[in-house]
């Protein structure tokens, strides 16, 4: 009993110093349950229909991978979006800013929480998408091109965010988890544009 206490205890004791937020801690432990749990799934899935999807017509087969990686990109627009919305909010401007009653800096503090809220879950379950993205371009055969290492890269870069973001919690980041999130941004872009 006491050695699966103090197991319990090593990991939720990890958890603790890098995520000392208990909300933030149960958010980020749950969102990374149901991100590992669905790529789970999905990968049950590619090997349960691995026969059918490389029969598959390849214009049809890209289509459905390119699907993923659409899915995620709208999921990192919404992630990406909490640094605009920050960036407004320490303009002075806006706190002078109305529309007829309505104060604009009220709106704004609002999107911010729960832009807030929702960037590390959406940002999980994007990087979950991503990785079933990956892995169905991979099967059907990997080519040295601009679209495959473009996409390479980005994943790359999209580790040490997460890497960053978890010493974001503590804010012993030193902005580089801004910085890789706005290069990240600038790859996927490439990447989606000209695949």
């Amino acid at each position: 009993m006491n050695i699966k206490q103090s197991a319990v205890s090593k990991k939720s004791g990890f958890l603790v110093k890098v995520i000392p937020n208990p909300k933030d801690r149960k958010s980020f432990l749950l969102f990374i349950i149901i991100t590992a749990l669905l790529s789970l799934i999905g990968v049950l899935l590619i090997i349960l229909n691995h026969q059918q999807l490389m029969t598959q017509d390849l214009r049809h087969y890209k289509g459905i991978f390119k699907q993923f990686g659409s899915i995620s990109r709208i999921g990192y627009f919404f992630v990406l979006s909490i640094y605009p919305i920050y960036l407004l909010l320490k303009s002075k401007k806006i706190k002078t800013l109305h529309w007829r009653n309505f104060q604009v800096k009220s709106l704004l503090q609002f999107l911010a929480k729960m832009l807030r809220k929702w960037h590390v879950p959406i940002a999980l379950l994007s990087t979950g998408i991503i990785f079933l993205h990956g892995l169905l371009a991979i099967l059907r055969g990997f080519k040295w091109d601009f679209t495959y290492l473009s996409g390479i890269i980005a994943a790359i870069v999209l580790l040490f965010i997460m890497f960053m973001g978890l010493k974001r919690f503590k804010r012993k980041d030193n902005n580089w988890h801004f910085k890789l999130g706005i290069g990240f941004f600038i790859l996927f872009m490439i990447h989606a544009t000209f695949s």
